[in-house]
């Protein structure tokens, strides 16, 4: 709880005291005084019991919503319509409501999840940083990079190519920024900042926004191998959430 002190103008203190001597020869100046005196009060317990301001270390919000603004500020930046067509495109099938629904479910638990190995191996430190992240991901996500694209490996089969040519599309779009900014939005305590004092750092986050941007296309581009694998014509929600139980996320750290 913060002390605050409410320092009031001399002129005030002037007319307190001026008003207290003449008290004796004016009742009606007694009622003047008293009510100064429980405004005074009265204002010194409001700064009493404002809230305390979040930790400073680092504005985990504000840093990510400085990075979904400056990519919407871009004139070539795609909107959530041009997403879910660039989604269908790469994936070559449609993708029904429920299945975007079940997608967006499954990533918060994923970062969530993400979130909670990383802060264990980050030390006590203020924020998590990125090489705490990054242990995380190798032993949950390996992957390999090549001149072609990023891959990763589902379940036992072939592991499943992002190309490049898709990586710098889906890079146009704000979705990574915007699936970090909700999970963010889910762990805002009842003062409107992020409940954990220890947030991801700046560094972490950039980490994040690079897995999500090359993950994200793998685990749909599987949810369309599940799909097909049911003969169905599009991903719905069962095809999306096979392919996230599928990655490599609920292994122990």
């Amino acid at each position: 709880m913060r002390v605050g002190f409410l320092l009031l103008p001399k002129q005030s203190l002037l007319v307190v005291k001026s008003e207290s001597e003449q008290m004796g020869s004016n009742p009606h100046l007694k009622w003047q005084a008293a009510a100064v005196i429980v405004s005074i009060l009265s204002a010194i317990a409001i700064v009493r019991s404002a809230p305390e301001l979040p930790p400073a270390s680092f504005n985990m919000l504000g840093y990510l919503d400085q990075r979904a603004g400056q990519k919407e500020n871009r004139k070539d930046v795609r909107c959530w319509s041009s997403f879910n067509k660039l989604g269908m495109f790469l994936t070559g099938c449609e993708i029904d409501e429920a299945a975007k629904s079940e997608r967006i479910e499954q990533h918060m638990k994923l970062i969530q999840a993400l979130w909670e190995a990383a802060k264990e191996k980050s030390q006590g430190a203020d924020t998590i940083p990125a090489k705490a992240v990054s242990r995380v991901l190798k032993k949950r996500f390996p992957q390999a990079t090549g001149s072609t694209g990023v891959s990763f490996q589902f379940g036992g089969g072939a592991p499943t190519l992002v190309m490049t040519d898709a990586l710098r599309d889906y890079d146009d779009t704000i979705e990574p920024w915007r699936l970090l900014q909700t999970w963010a939005s889910h762990n805002i305590g009842e003062h409107g900042w992020f409940a954990s004092p220890q947030p991801f750092s700046e560094e972490a986050l950039d980490v994040m926004y690079n897995f999500l941007k090359a993950f994200d296309l793998a685990v749909q581009r599987e949810a369309r191998r599940l799909a097909m694998e049911r003969q169905l014509a599009g991903i719905d929600a069962q095809a999306m959430a096979a392919a996230f139980e599928g990655s490599s996320q609920h292994k122990t750290p």
